[in-house]
């Protein structure tokens, strides 16, 4: 198989939606960005199209992705919004054409989907990062973190001693993502293999027995048995409710993951936050609490 693709400034960057509809402006916003930061810029043809909360049916938005995953010129694909539907197009992914031509894949949330079941089948590198109609924010990414991965380079996150659930030093490939995507792949074809790798997991909007849920769902699938690290990016809950009365996410989070034995840090500033940390799924990645830090190999 193939080394994976970076980007240098002249490379060509072609732009997605396998997910949820997208709104024209911001997609102009982010595609001026892409222009400025020194990349040419494909569109998918049908990136625009609508069928309901979709960017148009699972035959458009499967078209526009395999014709840029089989185009040469193309070194990434930066995606242009999440939401849902990717896991739709999953079984019409070319996994032959990846894996002869990895190129850098560029997103997060819905993403989840696709980026385990690549890093699993191919040796491209997948960045959980801000999606196109993001990039015209600059406050909604981190540059930094988004430019070292981008560029093939190596990376360093610090975290706060009052992240460590749980002390320790481990080593183990990158997987994970959204916490309800990637829990829906469970019992599919598309579940990653676990085993041995560090877990990230970051999640919004969902209520904290719901989190509890989806957590008992990936414990009882036997996926964390043997996991070598936990990241836990925010996990955003609703306000509590009155009755019945609510549990605090950290008390789920601490009775999931302590238990195994590995070392835990939460509040990873990565997912759906303002400033988002870019994280490379598939890469090697060393997690140490002593150092108090999170590095990254290309």
């Amino acid at each position: 198989m193939a080394a994976p693709r970076f980007l240098n400034p002249g490379d060509t960057v072609g732009v997605v939606s396998p997910g949820f509809a997208v709104k024209p402006a911001l997609l102009e916003q982010g595609l001026a960005r892409l222009r400025r930061m020194g990349y040419e810029v494909v569109v998918g043809d049908h990136v625009l199209a609508r069928q309901g909360y979709l960017a148009g049916d699972d035959g458009q938005r499967a078209a526009d992705l395999c014709q840029m995953l089989s185009r040469p010129e193309v070194s990434a694909i930066w995606f242009a919004r999440g939401g849902y539907g990717t896991a739709r197009l999953l079984d019409r992914v070319p996994w032959a054409v990846l894996r002869r031509d990895p190129k850098l894949l560029i997103g997060y949330s819905d993403l989840t989907a696709l980026f385990n079941a690549v890093v699993d089948r191919t040796p491209a590198v997948c960045l959980y990062g801000p999606v196109v109609t993001e990039l015209g924010d600059s406050g909604a990414w981190h540059a930094p973190s988004l430019r070292a991965l981008t560029s093939g380079e190596s990376l360093t996150l610090r975290f706060a001693r009052r992240s460590v659930l749980a002390e320790g030093r481990s080593e183990g490939r990158l997987l994970g993502g959204n916490l309800s995507v990637l829990t829906h792949l469970l019992g599919t074809r598309f579940a990653p293999d676990f085993r041995d790798c560090i877990l990230f997991l970051e999640e919004t909007g969902e209520q904290t027995y719901r989190v509890d849920r989806m957590l008992t769902q990936l414990r009882q699938s036997g996926a964390l048995r043997r996991v070598k690290g936990i990241l836990l990016g925010r996990l955003t809950v609703p306000p509590r409710r009155r009755f019945p009365p609510d549990r605090s996410p950290e008390e789920v989070l601490r009775e999931t993951f302590v238990p195994l034995g590995v070392p835990v840090v939460r509040d990873l500033p990565a997912g759906h936050i303002p400033v988002k940390r870019t994280l490379p799924i598939g890469a090697w990645a060393i997690l140490d609490t002593t150092s108090r830090t999170l590095g990254f190999e290309p």
